[in-house]
């Protein structure tokens, strides 16, 4: 069961930053063509949700909102946050692991 759940964790977050990234290359064509873009709001919801390194990665790859410092605030606050998480959910599973290796049922 807890293989299960951490796998769908991993899932998630994978899913998710492809996601945003996708999302962040539609943005930059989209503002390159004139075109109707996508939120502001969609992005740091998005960051929050779990998809900060899409987000950033897409940043960096597409050199877009690069130039508003509070974009690149809140998505780098989001992504240390989910960061810290994430090295928490693998140092706890690593623990969880060890104690059923230690004390099978």
């Amino acid at each position: 069961m807890a293989a299960l759940l951490k796998d769908l964790a991993y899932d998630y977050f994978l899913l998710v930053n492809v996601a945003s990234f996708l999302l962040m290359g539609v943005d930059k064509l989209s503002a390159v063509r004139g075109e109707s873009r996508i939120p502001e709001k969609w992005f740091f919801t998005i960051s929050m949700v779990g998809g900060p390194f899409g987000v950033f990665l897409g940043m960096v790859v597409f050199h877009h909102k690069t130039r508003k410092a509070y974009f690149g605030f809140i998505v780098t606050l989001a992504l240390i946050i989910h960061a810290l998480i994430l090295i928490i959910l693998i140092i706890l599973s690593q623990q969880f692991t060890f104690y059923l290796i230690n004390n099978p049922f």
